[in-house]
């Protein structure tokens, strides 16, 4: 097989500094914004910044995904400064590999013209701009251009023979679903649906060496991530608090939400009509979504004759595997689909066909070319400008949000103890720059069944463990705690509506306090 896939240097080039452009403008953790508000991303760093300085996730700091995306944002948080910088590079990184092995995969099956790589920023535009990616930094943004190297490797063995992968490709394969499986376990649905179809082939062809070889090479690069996740938690004497919260509170804490059971009980029906059923619910809801599925499912269904049956044999049960293990219950929350997005080169071939069929009919007009080229950029740009839900954020001073201005009061006091009550870590700990003094130090998802949370908060809510309790609501009422400051800040979320959020900084009465009382 002819390495048409190879990328040039000024294709690789476009690639990564376009990547780089969408990102910044679309994520609320690049420079362009004062901080990213979004409560998953401020619990990720607050953790990565809880490791930096020795405290052990869901020991010191509980909280609910994969020890990977705690240990990434530890090294995040070694850029300087109250921001998400380091993030916002860890973003670049990713959506530059998603954008390079989406271009790889595409070039496996097509010669494109000279314009088509114009459409992978005006997809990543899209993409990046989607009400389910939110302000940014979500484990699935980071990890579906991991699945998009997997998915290269997996259309590129449809090229071949034997339709398997290269050996070392089996390597990388397996040290991927080992940082995906400890990022979120639900993640490596796709790798484990294709480890399956390989398994098969390996069969029918009789190839049973290389199926050894590729299992133990797999096996061999899970385990070079799993390995020192494992002796970081041994070490730290807090192996048992890793498998309790990472796996046994995810698994049995999270059973409601989503709609009713009703007939989706049924284990045939649960297993085979809720996902599909949730992902129609998320297109009609999330209309760019919905689109850019329908895309994937018809580029694979009209592929090329020479790889049809393979491919699609390949999206069907990777696509449907996926979507089971991504929504295995009724409960589940609006970004989970965004894994989805690995599956953009189906996408893509679709126009990059329709774009060299214009160029040939349309090959003495070189000026109508480039004219429709730059249309495309032109496209993207407003894209960006136009349609991101987090524009309204764009260069505001860190001094008018409700982060920063409590941050001022909350540094006035030496080494200042803080809860955020109610709600989750919405950026307060990032702003003030320091980190929680206790385990449980924000609301999460699991309260109702797992009462501990609740408990402990307020036990030092009345020993008066807290120098400041910051909550949405002015009608708490505690002994030890007065209101002391209101803030009200306008906040775009994932429903695309600009509202208004209010935060109340709760003050402990000291003792002189009480006295001139």
């Amino acid at each position: 097989m002819k390495e048409s896939y190879k990328l040039t240097k000024k294709e690789f080039l476009f690639l990564i500094v376009s990547s780089i452009l969408i990102i910044t403008v679309a994520s609320t953790c690049s420079p362009l914004f004062p901080l990213n508000p979004w409560d998953d991303a401020n619990c990720f760093l607050t953790v990565g910044r809880g490791i930096i300085k020795g405290q052990v996730p869901y020991r010191d700091l509980y909280e609910q995904k994969g020890p990977v995306l705690y240990l990434v944002h530890a090294l995040c948080s070694l850029v300087p400064g109250k921001s998400f910088t380091g993030v916002w590079i860890l973003e670049c990184m990713a959506s530059g590999l998603f954008a390079v092995y989406s271009w790889k995969s595409v070039k496996l099956f097509v010669k494109p013209s000279a314009i088509s790589i114009g459409l992978v920023p005006l997809f990543l535009s899209v993409i990046y701009t989607m009400r389910i990616f939110n302000y940014g930094d979500s484990a699935e943004e980071l990890c579906f251009p991991l699945l998009s190297v997997v998915l290269f490797y997996a259309l590129k063995a449809t090229k071949t023979e034997d339709n398997l992968p290269e050996l070392k490709e089996g390597f990388v394969c397996g040290i991927i679903c080992g940082l995906l499986f400890w990022t979120k376990y639900t993640f490596i649905a796709f790798i484990a649906a294709y480890c399956l179809l390989i398994i098969i082939y390996s069969i029918c062809h009789r190839k049973f060496k290389k199926l050894f070889s590729l299992i133990g090479l797999f096996i061999a690069g899970a385990a070079l991530a799993t390995v020192p996740v494992i002796l970081y938690f041994a070490v730290n004497n807090a192996v048992g608090d890793l498998f309790t919260a990472y796996f046994y509170n995810n698994l049995f804490l999270y059973n409601s939400g989503g709609f009713k059971a009703g007939i989706y009980s049924m284990p045939v029906i649960k297993h085979f009509a809720i996902p599909f059923t949730i992902l129609y619910k998320l297109g009609k809801e999330y209309i760019k979504l919905g689109i850019m599925l329908l895309l994937f499912i018809a580029g694979a269904i009209f592929f090329e004759r020479r790889s049809k049956k393979r491919v699609l044999i390949l999206f069907i049960v990777t696509f449907t595997v996926t979507a089971m293990l991504t929504f295995p219950r009724i409960f589940f929350i609006y970004y989970y689909a965004f894994i989805f997005m690995f599956y953009l080169p189906f996408a893509l071939l679709i126009f990059v066909r329709l774009i060299n069929l214009m160029e040939k009919k349309l090959k003495d007009s070189k000026r109508l070319i480039s004219i429709l080229s730059g249309a495309v950029c032109i496209i993207s740009i407003l894209i960006l400008l136009l349609l991101g839900k987090n524009n309204y954020l764009i260069l505001k001073p860190a001094s008018e949000i409700p982060q920063f201005k409590f941050a001022e009061e909350i540094k006035k006091i030496g080494n200042p103890k803080i809860l955020t009550f109610d709600i989750m870590d919405a950026g307060f700990y990032t702003a003030a720059g320091i980190t929680p003094s206790n385990r449980f130090f924000c609301f999460l998802n699991i309260e109702k069944d797992y009462p501990a949370i609740l408990e402990e908060q307020g036990r030092l809510i009345d020993e008066g463990y807290y120098d400041y309790i910051i909550c949405y609501d002015d009608d708490f009422v505690w002994d030890n705690y007065e209101l002391y400051r209101v803030e009200e800040t306008p906040v775009c979320d994932y429903s695309g509506k600009l509202m208004t959020e209010r935060f109340c900084l709760y003050k402990l009465i000291t003792a002189s306090e009480d006295q001139t009382t």
